[in-house]
């Protein structure tokens, strides 16, 4: 009797294990054919006796699963997670050489499906997702652009931790996607066409099929990258560890004069002032009459705590720029920030007759001072009407040395 049981156990097993190998192979077919709707009820059926299942029959069972998902023309960031969990889940499995093959399959999709949802995740500005999307596409095929647009998504999504540990890799491997293309216009359809090298370009050109050969160079991504190294560097306080990375990609291009003017703002915003005016210097050399750079120098020298040397600077620049607004507020603002120390000592004089002649001659000092800031203040006013901060730094200036009708015409202007 009990051996009967036994074998009625048995035979149990096997019918169990035949019916849901038969399920996953319906499953198959109706994926091959389209019918996920159709194949996704054979999958449930398979699950429902799934304990019955040898080690390889899982395996057959998730890799179907994940090809269902897959053929799913919906696809978002969940879904691909969920198609790599069954990948996973089979791996865990018997593979054999065909389940094996199947698998790498699967990933090769989704690795390009990836890229391509991610690329439609930052259209959409879900940063997040396609931050998400695009390292998942690098990490299975260590194509660095993709972890260029990983980095940028999380800049844009304000995970800084996560960029500025992209951004530093990839200066670290020398990032920059530039390359240069081959390129020749069809003479039938008028459009301009790329070939793998200048020999096949020029041997259509040769051919009559092709005309205007070009050489097309992509620009190189560094200064951008450089760019966003720096911003999230600030945010993380990785100030220094973004300076060395700048240090070792102007190694690498010293001759990039585009990545020279990008390095020069990004020195100043993560405060590494020498290197700065180091390139600035440089700068000068190769463009002598640039206003901006004299100009940037004045700020630096500013912010250096250098009055004397920024307002050289400063000069220097309208003398090139006549126009320069911005030069002309810093170097108004420059001469009227000794006015504060003027009033304090005047307000803490006494009343004896040493006391009045120093007064007299702060008054004198406090008037000099509006006077050399007055061209400066007025011309701005000239080229920005609508400046109220200098309108009313002018008016109190009109006020205290008695020009009454420039006080009238400007508070006229205000009034209206």
């Amino acid at each position: 009797m009990k051996t009967t049981t036994l074998m009625a156990v048995m035979l149990l097993a096997v019918t169990t294990l035949q019916a849901q190998k038969q399920e996953i192979k319906k499953a198959e077919q109706a994926v091959n054919a389209g019918r996920l709707g159709e194949a996704f009820g054979y999958l449930e059926q398979a699950k429902q006796i799934f304990a019955a299942a040898d080690s390889e029959t899982r395996a057959h069972f998730y890799v179907v699963e994940a090809e269902m998902k897959l053929a799913n023309r919906d696809m978002d960031l969940a879904r691909m997670e969920s198609i790599s969990n069954s990948i996973e889940r089979a791996q865990t499995y018997t593979l054999n050489g065909t389940l094996r093959g199947r698998i790498a399959n699967i990933k090769a999709k989704l690795n390009n499906m990836s890229a391509r949802a991610a690329d439609g995740e930052f259209k959409k500005k879900n940063y997040a997702d396609a931050a998400t999307l695009y390292n998942l596409a690098y990490l299975s095929t260590k194509d660095t652009i993709l972890l260029y647009n990983a980095a940028k998504s999380n800049l844009l999504n304000k995970n800084y931790e996560d960029a500025f540990r992209s951004y530093k890799r990839l200066v670290e491997i020398g990032f920059t996607d530039s390359n240069v293309r081959y390129v020749a216009t069809n003479i039938k359809t008028k459009g301009k066409e790329a070939f793998k090298s200048s020999y096949y370009r020029n041997q259509a050109v040769e051919q009559g099929t092709h005309k205007n050969p070009e050489v097309v160079r992509s620009s190189s991504k560094v200064p951008e990258l450089l760019r966003g190294l720096t911003t999230s560097a600030v945010q993380v306080k990785q100030e220094s560890a973004a300076v060395l990375a700048i240090d070792r990609a102007l190694a690498k291009h010293p001759n990039d004069k585009k990545l020279l003017n990008q390095a020069y703002h990004m020195y100043r915003q993560l405060g590494a002032m020498d290197k700065y005016n180091k390139i600035n210097d440089k700068l000068i050399a190769e463009s002598p009459k640039d206003p901006n750079l004299y100009y940037n120098l004045g700020v630096s020298s500013t912010q250096g705590g250098d009055p004397v040397k920024a307002k050289e600077y400063y000069k220097k620049t309208l003398e090139l720029d006549p126009n320069h607004v911005n030069a002309k507020i810093n170097l108004s603002l420059l001469i009227l920030e000794k006015e504060s120390a003027i009033l304090d000592e005047m307000n803490n004089l006494g009343m004896t007759p040493a006391d009045d002649k120093r007064y007299e001659e702060l008054k004198m000092e406090r008037f000099n001072l509006y006077n050399e800031a007055l061209p400066y203040l007025e011309s701005i006013v000239k080229l920005q009407p609508k400046n109220m901060d200098v309108i009313k730094t002018l008016l109190n200036i009109y006020s205290v040395i008695g020009q009454d009708s420039k006080y009238a015409v400007l508070k006229a202007r205000l009034d209206e």
